[in-house]
């Protein structure tokens, strides 16, 4: 595979754009899916969902990934996909979207410690800053909107911090481990792996019945939706960017990611302020920064 680690490559900077808008817009869809479903049943039909549309490359991916690679496939599925989607599921349950949106922004953060301490990836003191400016913008960006408002569940908002540490220990795992495996195919495998035993959840929870009676069809759409783009397609792009630049450069996706929600914002009235747009502007040069343009 031909591998561009330039970060200002054209096509890293699309792959980073359309990340950015899909999981930016995750947070309505499992919002939607959470006033039919409950937590369990959100998280193990997306993951359900995901599987069965993974089913048609399983067998080229059976094909073509080497046996010794199955087990880095499966700490892939569990830590990229299975584990974050029942944490987020749960946490915004109790715990508001502005709280989850900023805590997310912690994925470039774990992935420099996982990535120093596990797999002796250097860092730059440029990516560090370019990492805290990020950080600091989302949260500019976010209580620009939530200040005085913002409800925080310490327990439920603890969920959140784990579950950026599996973003943290997946993404290390793909750039280390999983460089030269194609993106469908193994994203196809590893949704395979974990959605089994999702599959088999799902069937003993009262989904199916509330899906048979028929009175959950916007919810079961966004979660549809949740699981063919936000989690199947969102995932072959983001190990994909992986591979062609480095784990920090794709992780810092979650800083923009903010900024799709204020959008979404924007485009149903709301208004923006001038911290937000300060917010914005950290967030960018940070995301800059990471990049380790000299």
């Amino acid at each position: 595979m031909n591998q561009h680690t330039s970060h200002h490559n054209n096509e890293n900077w699309l792959l980073l754009l359309l990340l950015t808008f899909i999981w930016g817009s995750s947070y309505i869809l499992i919002k939607n899916g959470l006033q039919s479903f409950t937590a369990v049943e959100l998280a193990s039909l997306r993951i359900s969902i995901t599987f069965f549309a993974s089913l048609p490359f399983v067998y080229k991916a059976v094909k073509t990934i080497p046996r010794d690679k199955y087990t880095t496939v499966l700490q892939i599925g569990i830590f990229g996909s299975g584990a974050p989607a029942f944490l987020f599921a749960f946490s915004m349950t109790h715990s508001e979207s502005a709280v989850n949106g900023i805590l997310n922004s912690l994925s470039p953060l774990w992935t420099i410690v996982v990535g120093y301490f596990l797999f002796n990836v250097g860092i730059s003191r440029l990516k560090i800053i370019g990492v805290l400016m990020g950080f600091a913008g989302a949260v500019v960006l976010v209580l620009g909107k939530s200040v005085g408002n913002l409800q925080v569940n310490v327990l439920y908002s603890f969920l959140p911090v784990v579950a950026t540490f599996c973003y943290g220990m997946s993404t290390n795992i793909t750039k280390q481990r999983m460089q030269n495996l194609h993106p469908l195919y193994s994203t196809a495998l590893a949704m395979c792996m974990i959605g089994v035993p999702a599959f088999v959840l799902f069937l003993f929870s009262d989904a199916p019945q509330k899906i048979a009676l028929g009175n959950v069809n916007g919810a079961l759409a966004s979660v549809a939706t949740l699981s063919i783009a936000g989690t199947l397609l969102a995932w072959v792009l983001f190990y994909r960017l992986v591979q062609r630049t480095d784990a920090l450069f794709a992780a810092s996706v979650t800083y923009l990611i903010p900024i799709v929600a204020v959008a979404w914002g924007l485009w149903f009235g709301e208004t923006l302020s001038a911290i937000q747009l300060g917010g914005m502007a950290l967030i960018l040069t940070g995301v800059y920064f990471t990049t380790g343009k000299k």
